[in-house]
């Protein structure tokens, strides 16, 4: 009779500890599924947002009615200490590539900046030569401010871009180029990438001409 009894509680513990089993299983196998729909969810969000940006950005970009400016570098720049102290003097190109038509929604519009000019200071002293190659302009955003008449008096391109220097080169540098009513144009590197080398105000020049 003990035997008996013996193997039915045997038996009753093995079926539980399967019944546990199967359960555990069942719930890890709905918490893996429910993370998979999470990831794939957060996916899909995470794609119509990137294509939206992308939408925006380009069509801020394609309502510019050029693809390229050139022009002259003509600035003051502080040092160290804030005050006025070099003056810098050159050339530069901005060249805009717009996507196609059917990439539109895809693939961003790209922006690339190259100047060279000489650095001098006020006092006729330590001239040297830069050059800024701005590539990889990751753009996070395009402003256009227009007048009353439509007419475009400033556009900004905001994102992060590799700044190379005479000798170096810096990546993931906030950037900002702006150019303001077909007349002058602001180059804005983080200063604190390039040590503080143009001082904390932007690098000036002339619009000379814009095509495309």
């Amino acid at each position: 009779m003990m035997a008996r009894n013996s193997k039915n509680n045997r038996f009753i513990i093995v079926m539980i500890m399967c019944a546990i089993f199967i359960c555990g299983t069942i719930y890890i196998a709905s918490l893996n599924i429910s993370n998979a729909n999470n990831f794939m969810a957060s996916a899909r969000v995470n794609s119509q947002s990137n294509t939206t940006n992308t939408s925006q950005l380009n069509a801020a970009v394609n309502s510019l009615n050029f693809t390229s400016a050139a022009g002259n570098i003509a600035s003051l720049q502080n040092n160290a200490s804030g005050r006025q102290a070099w003056l810098v003097s050159g050339n530069w190109q901005l060249l805009i590539f717009k996507p196609r038509i059917e990439e539109n929604k895809t693939k961003p519009a790209t922006v690339t900046f190259d100047s060279i000019f000489d650095m001098v200071g006020l006092n006729g002293a330590a001239k040297h030569e830069h050059t800024i190659s701005i590539s990889d302009f990751n753009l996070t955003n395009v402003n256009n401010f227009m007048n009353n008449t439509d007419h475009v008096l400033m556009t900004t391109f905001n994102g992060t871009s590799t700044v190379t220097m005479t000798g170096s080169s810096q990546n993931n540098v906030l950037t900002s180029i702006k150019l303001m009513d077909k007349g002058t144009i602001s180059l804005w590197v983080d200063p604190r990438k390039i040590n503080n080398h143009f001082g904390n105000t932007p690098i000036y020049g002339i619009i000379s001409k814009q095509s495309g």
